[in-house]
């Protein structure tokens, strides 16, 4: 019988081939041939509290937010709101409330939920009775459809009324009922004037320096997740990022806002997109190699292990006399 070390050097062996039989890790970009056909060296590796930078096969690298403070929205792009009326960005921004923008899309597969979950979870707060953020003034509140408004730009250029309309209702649901129909008129969303025709989305996108892309393997829209605070004249003041908002950060940026003040950005920039090595042939290959150079390291092992324990055995067995007497 093999030995314990043995056994214990078999099963570590094992576990790594199998591992790596496994699913698939995200690779990166193997090393690429320099210009005389050396491979290039490879990058020095990241301090442990610094995230690495994707590899360059990573569709989202892209994704960001180029803050533009100070810049205006185009107030005359057109889009059909949840209703189906066709409406200006200088339509909805009309009067003397300032907005929060955001840009989401009914089939998002995580990070747009939970950045509206955040965003109405936070909003009872905010529209409660309490200290104004100018220190002159007394108690304030801050509601949506009274104080401000929010307009969402879906950014699925295919987007369905009926899609619209029940991403709507299920954010509105989670608004205090004594809230709700205030919100219910402060709160709207846009999707393509022309279906699929995505060209007010870009034009207001990159007025306030959105950056997305379609993922054309996931059939999903990689995009940062921001609200973009707005004054009444569609003028950029703030951006907030991350999934969980401050009531106090909100409010002292809607009311920055209301005054047409600019303020500097908060929170940590998330973006929405899964990375997968499939999509790359060079991670492709790769990881193949891998799996097969495992598989057959880990046949090579068990044949090894196995002809060492049969002639262990052999090597054990006590010599017997002529005619099977000992």
């Amino acid at each position: 019988m093999a030995s314990s070390p043995t056994i214990a050097l078999a099963a570590a062996l094992g576990a790594l081939a199998l591992g790596a039989l496994g699913p698939s890790p995200a690779l990166g970009d193997p090393a690429t041939p320099a210009a005389g056909g050396s491979v290039a060296p490879a990058a020095p590796a990241a301090p442990d509290d610094e995230v690495p930078r994707p590899p360059p096969t990573y569709h989202g690298n892209e994704v960001t937010v180029d803050e533009h403070v100070g810049a205006r929205i185009p107030l005359d792009a057109r889009f059909r709101t949840q209703d189906g009326a066709v409406v200006s960005l200088g339509d909805l921004l009309r009067g003397d409330l300032p907005a929060i923008l955001t840009f989401n899309y009914s089939d998002c597969p995580m990070l747009c939920s939970v950045q509206l979950n955040g965003l109405t979870a936070a909003l009872p707060a905010v529209g409660a009775l309490a200290a104004s953020p100018d220190p002159d003034r007394g108690d304030a509140l801050f509601r949506v459809g009274t104080q401000f408004r929010i307009v969402t730009i879906d950014l699925e250029p295919g987007e369905t009324l009926d899609k619209a309309r029940a991403m709507r209702e299920r954010y509105l649901a989670r608004i205090p009922e004594d809230q709700r129909a205030a919100a219910r008129t402060g709160w709207t969303f846009l999707i393509a004037a022309t279906p699929g025709d995505a060209a007010a989305i870009r034009r207001v996108a990159d007025a306030v320096g959105f950056r997305y892309t379609y993922i054309k393997e996931r059939a999903e829209w990689a995009h940062p997740a921001a609200l973009i605070l707005l004054s009444a004249a569609g003028v950029v003041t703030r951006y907030v990022y991350g999934i969980e908002f401050d009531p106090a950060v909100l409010r002292a940026s809607i009311y920055k806002a209301g005054l047409a003040e600019p303020a500097a950005a908060v929170g940590f920039l998330l973006r929405c997109y899964h990375y997968d090595p499939d999509a790359s042939s060079h991670a492709r290959a790769g990881v193949l190699a891998l799996r097969y150079g495992a598989a057959g390291f880990l046949v090579v092992l068990l044949g090894a292990l196995g002809s060492m324990h049969l002639a262990r055995r052999g090597r054990r067995s006590p010599p017997t006399a002529p005619n099977g007497v000992p």
